[in-house]
């Protein structure tokens, strides 16, 4: 939301420990922030796509796993040797990731794979050649303990197809508080109740179009 000269962005791209620089155009002025970085000291985190909910996680599979389908198809053709075919892009990554988390970082892991299947796993730069950051749809997961006794380490094995950035079917929206008062000035505080019955709603709202 902006007040005219703050606006306030999610980067889900952004790796961890790695200076970032952020630009902005502007009615063709272009604006350069201050290098931020995203500070952690661990290996690995797990968060939502809006960036909310984030865990840490350690690597339990050493190898990466993953697999792509060409997407294109071929067809016999009766009287040819070889087939017709069809062309397309490659498609994505699919993953089997494994995450070992302990204790109250098991019951957040959880919270956030059932929150949405839309996740962000992010890396500390440098560990071997995977990719530091990977937006993923978590199509199957599974979780156990691998500790005995009283210990709660758990292992969550995961099924993941990589996404394009933003999120499918997610609007991403720009608007003022000038937006606001032009939406708002001929309705009322019971005309606001019968628009949205959360804050959610309210948060989600494009002001621009309203």
């Amino acid at each position: 939301m902006s007040a005219g000269v703050q606006v306030l962005l999610t980067d889900n791209r952004a790796p961890l420990n790695v200076p970032v620089t952020y630009e902005v155009l502007v009615a063709g002025v272009t604006y350069t922030a201050a290098p931020i970085v995203v500070d952690f000291d661990g290996v690995a985190v797990v968060q939502t796509f809006d960036g909310r909910s984030v865990v840490g996680v350690e690597i339990a599979s050493l190898t990466e796993e993953r697999s792509a389908g060409s997407r294109s198809s071929v067809f016999e053709i009766a009287g040819r040797r070889d087939p017709a075919a069809r062309l397309d892009v490659a498609g994505s990554f699919s993953y089997a990731w494994a995450f070992d988390v302990h204790g109250a970082d098991a019951a957040a892991l959880e919270a956030i794979l059932k929150a949405s299947p839309v996740i962000v796993r992010r890396l500390t730069p440098g560990m071997r050649d995977l990719e530091a950051v990977v937006i993923g749809i978590v199509t199957s997961w599974k979780d156990e303990l691998i500790t005995e006794g009283l210990d709660t380490w758990r292992r969550f094995s995961l099924g993941v197809r990589e996404l394009s950035d933003p999120e499918p079917s997610a609007r991403l929206l720009a608007f003022t508080w000038d937006d606001f008062d032009a939406a708002m000035s001929s309705r009322t505080w019971s005309d606001f109740d019968v628009l949205f019955d959360t804050w959610d709603q309210f948060d989600a709202t494009d002001w621009a179009l309203l």
